[in-house]
C-alpha cells in the first residue's frame, strides 16, 4: 500500500481527503497535483471514461464531450483550457438533484463541456491519441470526422439523398 500511495502521491485530484487519510497513516507527507491538465493529457481521457460522456446533441447539430462532477474545493480547480488542442470547455456550475422522489439531495455541480462545432475536430484528435476503453463511447469519437462533412443534410428536403444520409447517421 506504501509503494502505491508513494507513486501517486501528486497525481490525485479528485478523491483528496480519502488521499490525504491514507498519507497521515502511513506517514507520507501529501503532495498537491498540479490541477492544469497538460495537452494531451491522458487524465482527462481517464474521466472521460469514468464519468464523462460523449453524446450527439440533435438540437446543436453537433458531437460533444461533456464532463460532470459535484462542484467542492477539488472540482472548482480543474483546468482543461490546455488540454484539447486550440479548445476551451463551456463551464456550467448548477445545483443537481440526486436520490428518490422522497429523500432527494442538492448539490452544486460543475460540467466542463467541449461542445463547439469548431471544437469537434480537435476532440476527435484528441481522442484518437488518448484511445477510450469505452468502446461505446470511443465509437461516438470515431463518427466525428464523417459527421462533420454530413452535418450541414440536417436540414435537407424530406426523401432527398442528403436528408437520407442525414437519417442514417442518426440511426448509427
Amino acid at each position: 500500500m506504501m509503494h502505491i500511495i508513494k507513486n501517486i502521491n501528486g497525481k490525485i485530484r479528485l478523491k483528496v481527503p480519502s488521499f490525504k487519510e491514507a498519507c497521515a497513516s502511513y506517514g507520507i507527507d501529501y503532495v498537491e497535483a498540479d490541477y492544469n491538465i497538460k495537452l494531451h493529457d491522458p487524465y482527462f481521457g481517464g474521466l472521460v471514461d469514468t464519468d464523462g460522456s460523449i453524446v450527439f446533441n440533435y438540437s446543436g447539430n453537433r458531437i460533444e464531450c461533456n464532463l460532470e462532477f459535484q462542484y467542492n474545493e477539488y472540482t472548482s480547480k480543474l483546468n482543461f483550457d490546455n488540454t484539447i488542442l486550440n479548445s476551451k470547455p463551456y463551464i456550467i456550475i448548477r445545483n443537481k438533484t440526486s436520490g428518490t422522489l422522497n429523500k432527494s439531495k442538492k448539490f452544486p455541480s460543475i460540467a466542463f463541456k467541449f461542445q463547439n462545432v469548431s471544437n469537434m475536430l480537435s476532440v476527435y484528435d484528441y481522442f484518437i491519441h488518448n484511445r477510450l476503453y469505452s468502446d461505446m463511447k470511443f465509437y461516438r469519437v470515431t463518427k466525428i470526422k464523417s459527421f462533420i462533412e454530413i452535418r450541414k443534410y440536417k436540414n435537407s428536403p424530406q426523401g432527398s439523398a442528403e436528408h437520407k444520409i442525414y437519417a442514417d447517421f442518426l440511426i448509427d
